[in-house]
């Protein structure tokens, strides 16, 4: 079994020379849901104190804010919320159109950024995935935290699957992603976990890092599934897909 340096190793190799698209691959996924995140925006309420928010990092007390800009808050609100479901909604077949851009990438194969937009007459098929697979995992972080990533990751490799093969549906995509992850989630979390301190620097840069970071992580990952997928040699193994 490869190790985490590995991939990592043939994922610098597969940049070489494509940093330029794959930084706007990811850009432009991230902007539309493809990299699934969180928009920083809580709401806290203290006895005495009233309720604030805070949006991006910034805390305000919405007890002392004037009337016009309560107004201008609940329209920033109502408008982050709209943008965040729509992420969600057209993020699933934008994450399928990057999964086949860094698995080409990652055979040798030319690919650039229409892949990451093939995949809209699966549009359906990709947003159920998201959705279920989204379901799955809150049921199971249910139970306690360590469960739903371990849910998070038997199901990591259906959007790769389903890239892959479009002609499944999404019950035989999440099965196949179960049978092919067992006994390689520690794996792919081993690999994950490599970046630690890619993630810590891209921290400090404020997120800019991430422009170099997820096309590194991502089409680590790409490595990763090929392998599990083909085998180390490269060449398409079934019983590993099935």
């Amino acid at each position: 079994m490869l190790r985490a340096a590995d991939y990592r190793e043939r994922a610098r190799a597969s940049l070489s020379g494509n940093w330029g698209m794959a930084v706007l691959v990811c850009f432009v996924g991230a902007l539309l849901g493809g990299i699934q995140s969180v928009i920083p925006v809580t709401a806290n309420y203290q006895y005495g104190e009233g309720m604030s928010v805070q949006i991006f990092g910034i805390n305000m007390s919405l007890n002392q804010l004037p009337a016009e800009m309560l107004g201008i808050l609940a329209v920033m609100m109502s408008i982050l919320s709209i943008y965040a479901l729509a992420q969600f909604v057209i993020g699933g077949v934008v994450e399928l159109g990057m999964c086949a851009y860094f698995s080409k990438r990652a055979l040798g194969e030319n690919a650039d950024i229409k892949d990451e937009f093939a995949y809209f007459q699966y549009f359906g098929k990709a947003l159920g995935l998201r959705i279920v697979t989204s379901i799955f995992i809150f049921l199971w972080t249910l139970l306690f935290i360590i469960p739903g990533i371990i849910a998070s990751y038997r199901y990591a490799m259906a959007p790769y699957i389903m890239a892959e093969h479009p002609e499944m549906g999404i019950m035989e995509a999440i099965e196949a992603s179960k049978q092919m992850m067992d006994g390689n989630k520690w794996s792919l979390f081993c690999l994950d976990f490599s970046f630690i301190g890619w993630m810590i620097l891209s921290a400090c840069t404020f997120g800019i890092g991430d422009l170099f970071l997820n096309p590194y992580t991502h089409m680590a990952t790409a490595h990763f599934y090929l392998n599990l997928s083909r085998g180390s040699s490269g060449n398409f193994n079934s019983d590993g897909m099935m």
